[in-house]
């Protein structure tokens, strides 16, 4: 391959496999694949990507996020407010580079794979050697535990796919690692994880039901099984979560306290909706939202716990509120493009059968791509993913990855003779 190909594929397999090892190490994939952009400016421009038109509608996409971070960046931050948006028109840059120079797909399955080892040993160190109440990973407990539960179930789908052509090792071995991630994510106890999880898990197994109803009771057992099991070794912890969530519940239906966590998430969500209503099509910006929340919280009309805080633990109605309807449209198109993009529909595959090995990588590559923004819906729905770093990294370059993988099969599949019709 060509050192800038061969850069992707370190980059691939570095998104996912340094994400949780290392601090901000998603990070780390994405710097190589900016540094190959800007050393081969001389040639990446001159090529259109061979990738159809989704690829200038995901970099639309991107550069749509960053200007409505720009529009709703706090003015006290300085240069800080550029910190978000600066990451989407850098990852639209790397996009079209690594579209042109695209890696191989292996080197995003052995990413996951030591990804997500990484995250569980991590995650046992810090609980059961350290003593820690919460796995994680020396940054926050939530981001930690959802990017573990993502990488698992990228994996769980992509080992799915590739079920019949693996060793008995690597079956044994791609189990361990998503029962390791998942086992990162509970001893997280990030519960908008394990929602999410509940988004995800039916879709796969329906899909599977209906598509690969051969493997359905094999592959479905088997992640039946190690969710069952990584329950079973954390139901104590699990449960006292969840007892909690239920009290805190309770108490803020009963009195209406807000100082717990799910107290505060409810009283931002009741404030949120009662201002979206009020402004639904403009919004009231930054500065207005948080002048009318100081407002209506100094007239006792909200709890004081919400106050100083920035977003509403809602990624949907935190756009919508500052931005007005334009908000959640935009993030809309971005958790739906990967759906068209992606979408294993049989039209698609039709060349799959021509070489069984890259045609089931190539089906492992849409399922994952699907994946992802599913779990992101889930996460958003009790917190601001995309406020953070590591929501923003992780789904921006994973996606591109993750598509520069696929078009690079499905350009070898294509140019492969059809075989002979039986």
């Amino acid at each position: 391959m060509p050192w800038p190909e061969k850069l992707s594929s370190v980059a691939a397999f570095a998104v996912p496999g340094f994400a949780l090892w290392l601090p901000s190490g998603y990070s780390y994939g994405a710097v190589l694949l900016l540094i190959g952009a800007l050393c081969t400016l001389h040639r990446w421009p001159r090529k259109a990507p061979q990738t159809g038109v989704f690829t200038w509608w995901f970099a639309a996409s991107l550069l749509c996020m960053a200007v409505i971070w720009i529009a709703q960046a706090d003015p006290s931050e300085q240069l800080g407010r550029a910190d978000r948006p600066i990451k989407y028109f850098l990852g639209a840059i790397c996009l079209f580079y690594v579209t042109v120079f695209p890696p191989q797909a292996k080197a995003l399955l052995t990413g996951l794979v030591v990804g997500c080892l990484g995250a569980g040993a991590i995650a046992l160190w810090e609980v059961v050697g350290q003593g820690d109440a919460r796995a994680s990973g020396g940054t926050n407990a939530i981001q930690y535990g959802n990017l573990a539960l993502c990488m698992a179930a990228m994996l769980a789908l992509y080992g799915g796919a590739l079920w019949s052509q693996l060793s008995r090792a690597r079956r044994a071995l791609g189990l361990l690692a998503v029962a390791a991630a998942l086992n990162a994510s509970v001893l997280s106890q990030s519960r908008g994880g394990w929602l999410a999880l509940l988004l995800a898990l039916p879709l796969a197994l329906v899909w599977l039901y209906f598509h690969r109803r051969d493997m359905f009771r094999v592959i479905g057992f088997s992640m039946l099984t190690v969710v069952a099991v990584v329950v079973a070794l954390n139901s104590g912890s699990m449960l006292k979560r969840f007892d909690i969530m239920e009290q805190e519940m309770h108490t803020y239906d009963q009195r209406g306290d807000a100082q717990s966590s799910v107290g505060q998430r409810l009283e931002h969500w009741r404030f949120a909706w009662s201002t979206v209503r009020e402004r639904p099509l403009l919004g009231w910006g930054f500065k207005g939202y948080m002048e009318e929340k100081a407002k209506r919280v100094a007239a006792g009309q909200y709890g004081e716990s919400i106050a100083e805080y920035k977003f509403v633990h809602h990624e949907f109605l935190d756009q919508w509120v500052k931005l007005g309807i334009t908000g959640p449209l935009v993030l809309l198109l971005f958790y739906a493009l990967p759906f068209a993009m992606f979408l294993p529909l049989k039209r698609r595959m039709h060349s799959y059968q021509r070489d069984v090995e890259r045609g089931m990588h190539a089906l492992a590559l849409r399922l994952c791509g699907c994946c992802v923004p599913v779990l992101y819906v889930g996460f958003g729905l009790t917190q601001v993913f995309f406020a953070h770093n590591s929501g923003i990294m992780f789904y921006v370059f994973m996606l591109m990855l993750l598509w520069a993988s696929l078009c690079r099969l499905e350009a070898q599949l294509n140019a492969l003779p059809a075989p002979h019709p039986r």
